[in-house]
């Protein structure tokens, strides 16, 4: 009579399952971690947009000393992205928008990372206007009733973290619109 101990038969059964399963968790592991790294650059552009419309709402003609409003939108956009971990800030466009918060043709500006990237903390901007810039910061209407609306739009890419995956490069854009705010200055 040949005995059998029951617990060898499980204990190969389990190790067979485990390594059957092991590879696949490691998978989604991995491929919700890329999820998760796209998700906070995506959060960190949102909030960057959001932050630059802001300031200019606030800054709206703002042009004292060299500086003007556009300046003030930049850097306050710089200093979001620069929280970007596995994404680069690609461009970024201050523009008029209409009603619906869509852009004005002809009211665009339009800036692109310098050769020198972003500046991260400097007080000038790694950001240059590449279109001429036609809607000038002293043009925009801040005195009642006739608000102008400002709307910043930044653009990002974000490529893949691990390289275990050969997920592509993601480029995404996120925009906010905001009513520039009266002058309380009171230099109307």
């Amino acid at each position: 009579m040949i005995r059998r101990l029951k617990g060898n038969a499980d204990r190969g059964a389990s190790l067979v399952e485990a390594s059957l399963l092991l590879p696949l968790l490691i998978l989604l592991a991995v491929g919700l971690s890329e999820i998760g790294f796209l998700v906070i650059d995506y959060i960190t552009v949102t909030n960057s947009a959001r932050e630059g419309a802001r300031t200019g709402a606030a800054a709206a003609d703002y042009d004292q000393g060299g500086i003007d409003a556009d300046d003030l939108i930049l850097e306050s956009v710089e200093e979001a992205a620069c929280n970007l971990k596995f994404g680069t800030l690609t461009e970024v466009s201050i523009f008029k928008a209409d009603a619906n918060g869509d852009p004005i043709v002809g009211s665009i500006n339009h800036y692109v990372p310098s050769m020198s990237g972003l500046s991260c903390g400097n007080s000038s901007t790694g950001l240059v206007c590449d279109n001429g810039c036609p809607w000038a910061p002293s043009s925009r209407d801040r005195v009642p009733p006739g608000f102008d609306v400002l709307g910043v739009e930044v653009v990002f890419t974000h490529s893949d973290v691990t390289g275990f995956f050969p997920f592509p490069t993601v480029t995404w854009s996120e925009t906010a619109v905001m009513q520039i705010e009266p002058d309380t200055r009171g230099q109307q």
